[in-house]
């Protein structure tokens, strides 16, 4: 297992092996900072609790000891904002050379089945904060979860 220590000292980390701000040597997490207006460079190392409080998401933390202080609920916990569109015509694809496909064909593949040769009349957009995920679906194929409520 790679440790603190190994990672920071690759990294040229000459200092002690302990949080910069409260001096422990537990659930400590090495990071590195850049300056793009001035040039300058560095690297830290903090502890679990002292990240948190100085505004770590949660979910860095999620593996870390027990001891680091509890964590209300982790971001990797948050359901992504789902966003359901319907266009009967089909959706078209951003080059405009055709139509999209079922997104389940992947799935279909792998699974020895025929391709979907409806037309994908649905557009699942989960906005994931950083990424979004984007599937076009026929209505035999929209999960469940996606549905209208009747």
């Amino acid at each position: 297992m790679t440790t603190t220590t190994d990672i920071a000292r690759r990294h040229g980390h000459t200092g002690a092996i302990v949080c910069e701000d409260c001096g422990t040597t537990e659930n400590l997490h090495f990071g590195s900072w850049f300056d793009p207006k001035t040039g300058q460079s560095g690297d830290f190392l903090q502890c679990c609790a002292c990240g948190l409080k100085a505004g770590d998401p949660a979910y860095i933390h999620d593996d870390c000891a027990s001891d680091a202080g509890e964590v209300e609920e982790s971001e990797a916990d948050v359901s992504p904002e789902v966003r359901v569109h319907h266009r009967p015509g089909g959706w078209v694809l951003p080059d405009y050379s055709d139509l999209a496909d079922c997104t389940t064909n992947f799935h279909r593949e792998q699974d020895g089945r025929p391709p979907c040769t409806d037309t994908a009349v649905w557009k699942v957009v989960e906005d994931h904060g950083l990424h979004l995920s984007i599937g076009f679906y026929c209505d035999a194929d929209l999960p469940a979860e996606h549905r209208p409520a009747a």
